[in-house]
């Protein structure tokens, strides 16, 4: 990486910042061989070299979902909608028009299309972009593959859990910015460099963090950063912790991922858990939020 220009902001100085085993595919499925994610010195974002997958086939979907059917899709990802939603907001969705980047199978168009005059949905995988289709939504398989009278059409566009697969991730951004009227808002979020757990349990947690599906990977700054040099104005970033105390308990005890609710924890402790890791920068995600000039 040495001397190499960040895809993001241009910057050519690197350092070491993790190196070790990196996850395949589910928990415990790890490399054979060690990977390097390097830091970027200029907008501080994290880049693993050489962490490629077919998002043009079902490669990536058997990778993390175990298939790239519709039905899974939306068996696992149906009950992330409820906070992608409440981080977006409703206000302004009535009579707009759409756009989810990385939709898969289309399950928070799904969610919006009642509200919304028109949805449309980028995915490569043909199983998942087919389903939502057949729902609906108007697809495509890229954005820079939306035809020209689509340009400044859409009001508002989201990316949820995509910024940090993309090889350039600032082309991506601004193919979506030429879909995006002025004034169009883009919500991204993507997993915070800064968890809680990367500190407390650097040598279990760290490998199941960083992914061979994940290029990049954001804090606050570096996400900024990217918005910023996409073209985006208005720029605020927000955190999510999307886990309750249960399973915090349980990754220092066992030292895996448990999911919610597997530990009798009152809610307000789960609450009061989550609040602080928000406050503090530290919780599990990143939501960034921008305005098209």
């Amino acid at each position: 990486m040495s001397g190499t220009a960040c895809r993001i902001c241009g910057d050519r100085g690197h350092e070491v910042f993790y190196r070790g085993p990196i996850r395949v595919g589910r928990f415990g499925q790890l490399s054979v061989e060690p990977g390097t994610v390097w830091r970027c010195l200029g907008c501080g974002a994290g880049y693993l070299p050489g962490a490629t997958v077919d998002y043009a086939s079902g490669e990536y979907r058997a990778l993390v979902d175990g298939t790239d059917s519709a039905e899974e899709f939306h068996r696992i990802h149906d009950a992330e909608q409820v906070e992608r939603l409440r981080m977006l907001g409703t206000g302004g969705l009535r009579g707009s028009v759409l756009m989810d980047v990385g939709c898969g199978a289309g399950s928070f168009l799904d969610v919006v299309k009642g509200l919304c005059r028109g949805t449309i949905g980028i995915e490569p995988t043909p199983s998942l972009r087919q389903a939502a289709a057949d729902k609906g939504h108007t697809m495509f398989p890229y954005a820079h593959e939306a035809p020209a009278r689509l340009d400044r059409t859409v009001d508002v566009a989201v990316a949820f859990s995509l910024v940090e697969h993309l090889e350039d991730p600032v082309a991506i951004l601004k193919d979506v910015g030429r879909l995006l009227r002025p004034g169009g808002r883009l919500l991204v979020s993507t997993p915070n460099r800064r968890d809680w757990l990367l500190d407390v349990l650097p040598d279990d947690y760290a490998p199941f963090f960083y992914r061979v599906v994940h290029t990049w990977y954001f804090d606050a700054e570096s996400l900024t950063c990217l918005l910023r040099v996409a073209g985006f104005t208005e720029i605020s970033v927000s955190y999510l912790h999307r886990f309750d105390l249960s399973n915090a308990i349980l990754w220092l005890r066992d030292k895996r991922p448990t999911g919610l609710g597997k530990l009798d924890v009152a809610n307000a402790w789960s609450d009061a858990f989550r609040g602080t890791l928000e406050a503090t920068g530290r919780a599990d995600y990143l939501y960034a939020s921008g305005v098209k000039p």
